[in-house]
């Protein structure tokens, strides 16, 4: 078998085993957790952490009406009950009352605004629990697919590698140092086909006498416009 056509063999295997061990990196680094999967996660928990917050506020405030209203309550009490004679004291009562029941209102207020607060917590919560859900189900659906190319990509290595090795063993070791020194100049293509005229990597004619010599010469005949080792049969 002519150099060049050993050459053209060993050139598409290493194409092949160059274009799986990249997908096997692209693969690798698609499985990594996305960022978007870690900024959905992050905005859970702030969510988690804004409602507990919530939920703290409003305990706080009914701890402080229950506090107001039994205030409230005895004062009243005091007032209406008939205890207070003194008319001096019986307008403190009063006013006691008056200030209590402004107290209570208040509290009663922030308590709305605090429940209100919660319910707004608790539903910017369930969205973003359920954009979570959303994303770890698409990147696990995802991930099955990767998964399962990874371990094809995987099991085909192998037999790809020795395949290699086989052929670059069958290569003179002249004409591998020069395919070896080609290869990374020309983006992992060192040898073109010819394509009637014309090379098939660069679509550029190849005159006459360098076409005959790449079709039925031993020596290596390189394309004037690309570069590249032609080879035809």
């Amino acid at each position: 078998m002519r150099p060049v056509m050993l050459l053209a063999r060993l050139n598409e295997i290493d194409l092949v085993v160059d274009a799986h061990k990249a997908r096997l990196l692209e693969i690798a680094d698609a499985l990594r957790e996305p960022a978007a999967l870690v900024a959905a996660r992050r905005a859970v928990a702030e969510a988690e952490a804004e409602s507990a917050r919530c939920r703290a506020a409003q305990e706080q405030l009914e701890a402080v009406q229950r506090d107001a209203a039994d205030k409230l309550s005895r004062a009243e009490k005091r007032l209406y009950g008939g205890l207070v004679k003194n008319p001096r004291e019986l307008e403190d009562a009063q006013r006691d009352v008056q200030q209590l029941r402004h107290q209570n209102t208040a509290v009663d207020d922030k308590l709305l605004e605090a429940l209100v607060a919660v319910e707004a917590a608790h539903q910017a919560l369930a969205q973003r629990q359920a954009r979570l859900a959303q994303i770890v189900a698409e990147w696990g659906a995802k991930q099955g697919a990767l998964r399962g190319e990874q371990a094809r990509l995987t099991a085909l290595l192998p037999g790809e590698l020795s395949q290699q090795a086989a052929r670059r063993a069958a290569v003179p070791a002249s004409f591998l140092a020069l395919y070896d020194n080609l290869r990374p100049r020309r983006g992992g293509r060192a040898v073109a086909e010819l394509d009637g005229d014309d090379c098939s990597a660069c679509r550029v004619a190849v005159p006459p006498t360098r076409l005959e010599e790449a079709l039925y010469g031993e020596d290596l005949v390189y394309c004037g416009n690309c570069g590249r080792l032609l080879w035809g049969e």
